[in-house]
């Protein structure tokens, strides 16, 4: 009968003890996610781009990816004006934007070549708010702890030595719900390419082009180098494919010339496909026109 007690009061014990370490499990468990997530706090791990061979950030936050499409911004900028084409081995201001008031948000950053290498160079202009990362052999900027209260950002990046044509900046955005915890938050990625401004195609070309837009005048600034005489025209393309301004520019001979077309006022603001003909010989330029 004793033997039956001690048999019954080990088995409940037993019991106690599975109980109270079943629940310190648990606890360690959820007090894990949530340090992991504290740590994120102070920047992605890194390979969360959506960039092919990256993963995403529901890696470690809960949710569905969502399109960034115009929520994200990533803006290349030359002495303070936003370009859309680089040159090879120049430095540019790289801003990275939310269209959000959000308190607490993140994000992760990186260029990569058509053949989804690494392209240019990285470098933090702002060691408060954002940092560089290292992951799958490819340099990435992201947020710091500091930087979370911000919704954008900004770094430098500098070109490849030679044209390696177009470069995509893939970012991912979280816009956070501020709980301490891995869920409820919003992640977006988005593409962001950026063609070079001397063309593998124009390299041969009759025609070459440098565009830009100024601002005070609404007028486009265009510097000539052909090697033939002719007529110039001017064709403005918005990004769905409409034209939406053209000109004749006159005639110029062979050599540099510049030229310069004002441009309607009715035009919005935003990137444009511009191309400029001579006897029939096109190049073209994207320019972003800022009103």
């Amino acid at each position: 009968m004793n033997k039956n007690y001690f048999f019954i009061g080990l088995l409940a014990a037993s019991g106690i003890l599975l109980s109270f370490s079943g629940h310190e499990s648990i606890g360690t468990v959820k007090k894990f996610s949530k340090d992991y997530h504290t740590l994120n706090q102070a920047g992605s791990p890194g390979g969360r781009t959506g960039a092919p061979g990256d993963g995403v950030c529901t890696q470690c936050h809960s949710g569905t990816v969502q399109s960034g499409s115009g929520f994200n911004t990533v803006t290349l900028m030359e002495a303070g004006n936003p370009v859309t084409e680089y040159e090879a081995s120049t430095t540019y201001q790289v801003q990275v934007s939310m269209a959000t008031n959000n308190p607490k948000n993140g994000f992760e950053i990186v260029a990569l070549s058509p053949s989804n290498t690494v392209a240019g160079t990285l470098a933090i202009t702002d060691a408060t708010h954002t940092k560089t990362i290292t992951s799958g052999g490819k340099q990435r900027v992201t947020h710091k702890l500091a930087g979370t209260s911000l919704t954008s950002w900004s770094f430098n990046w500098t070109s490849p030595a030679t044209n390696v044509g177009t470069v995509t900046f893939y970012l991912a955005t979280n816009q956070t719900n501020s709980s301490s915890g891995d869920d409820g938050d919003v992640i977006r990625t988005s593409q962001h390419p950026f063609g070079t401004q001397l063309g593998i195609d124009e390299a041969n070309s009759k025609v070459k082009t440098q565009i830009g837009y100024q601002h005070s005048t609404n007028s486009l600034n265009i510097q000539l180098n052909t090697k033939i005489d002719g007529s110039v025209y001017v064709n403005v393309v918005d990004l769905n494919g409409k034209s939406v301004f053209r000109e004749d520019l006159g005639n110029v001979s062979a050599g540099e010339s510049a030229l310069s077309v004002r441009l309607d006022n009715e035009l919005n603001s935003g990137i444009y496909m511009v191309n400029v003909s001579v006897d029939n010989n096109m190049t073209m330029k994207r320019v972003f026109i800022s009103k």
